[in-house]
């Protein structure tokens, strides 16, 4: 029965344990995604935090001309400049104390670069605010900094994480991969490190069970066959990094983006599009690495150059043409 349930939920399928670079790359992935989830979690106390220091510094919803429209003084909560001001002006008291005048010089003294539109929104926001009076919220702003504290380490790390991935993605075969539009380098070495070494496989399809994203169908007799949801019967892992970069796909790559409005279109749930993209991706992605050829595509505004250039460290660029272009165009003479 043990064997059984292993061979059903994925556990069974390679006949070797990953080994070399793909078992390093996979440590290092799901090590990734464990602290972004950490993060994420930090990131909704800091949002508890700053409601109670200042609840409008997140936004507030008004209208303007008959409109609602929110206004939100940056547009990522957690930049560099956003997270001085948590720390040493969050408060409305503080704001105002500052002024726009006083806003603008921290900003050169800090190095924030902090728009005139940015300064214009919280100066108005500590206005309005109904915040209770800064000696009530002492705790609150001790707390807050503390939890900016960790989000800092946190980060740090994630960013330390992804360049060793990086680096280490492009000594395997399957940096290949990064020749597709939309995959990058941290969902792009995720989603190989979960695949492994694809000799053990004889097509795709056997990947994508192991991953248990395959649709469960049911059929009786002469009758239609009904598709229902994914199967679910494999790795979790594998399976959050096909969805990952089913997601990715949709949004940074033309060829993906039809087929994603093609499924909307046939009524299909957004993350049904995702799964069927990152299937589709597998597939895509098992050709490529076992044959060692880029990706191709009519569009004229792809250009592998840029792609590279956007994804990699100039270090790496280099690497990456020496083993997956110039190689292959001296094999091919």
């Amino acid at each position: 029965m043990a064997i059984v349930q292993a061979i059903i939920h994925g556990r069974g399928t390679s006949s070797e344990l990953p080994s070399g670079s793909v078992s390093h790359l996979q440590k290092l992935t799901r090590a990734r995604r464990e602290l972004v989830e950490t993060q994420s979690a930090l990131e909704n106390h800091i949002r508890v935090h700053i409601d109670h220091v200042f609840r409008e510094y997140q936004g507030k919803t008004g209208w303007i001309e008959g409109k609602q429209v929110k206004q939100k003084p940056f547009y990522n909560l957690f930049s560099k400049a956003s997270r001085y001001l948590m720390r040493h002006h969050l408060h409305p008291s503080d704001l105002l104390k500052l002024g726009e005048q006083g806003l603008r010089e921290l900003s050169l003294q800090k190095k924030l670069r902090l728009r005139n539109q940015t300064i214009q929104v919280l100066i108005e926001l500590a206005r309005q605010s109904i915040s209770q009076p800064k000696e009530q919220v002492e705790s609150e702003q001790f707390l807050l900094n503390l939890k900016l504290d960790q989000w800092e380490l946190i980060h740090n790390q994630i960013k330390k994480l992804e360049k060793k991935i990086e680096d280490l993605f492009l000594e395997t075969d399957g940096a290949i991969i990064l020749s597709v539009p939309g995959v990058g380098v941290v969902n792009g070495a995720e989603l190989y490190a979960e695949m492994g070494d694809i000799s053990d496989f004889e097509h795709a399809g056997q990947l994508i069970k192991m991953a248990g994203t395959n649709p469960i169908v049911k059929q009786s007799g002469d009758r239609k066959p009904t598709y229902y949801a994914v199967s679910k019967q494999g790795r979790k892992s594998f399976r959050n990094a096909v969805y990952q970069i089913g997601r990715s796909l949709s949004v940074n790559n033309p060829d993906m983006k039809k087929k994603y409005n093609d499924l909307k279109e046939r009524g299909k749930h957004a993350k049904q599009a995702y799964i069927a993209l990152g299937n589709r991706m597998i597939r895509l992605a098992f050709s490529m690495i076992r044959h060692q050829t880029l990706y191709r595509t009519d569009h004229s505004n792809d250009v592998l150059l840029s792609q590279i250039t956007r994804k990699l460290r100039p270090e790496n660029r280099e690497l990456f043409y020496e083993k997956f272009v110039l190689n292959k165009a001296s094999q091919s003479a």
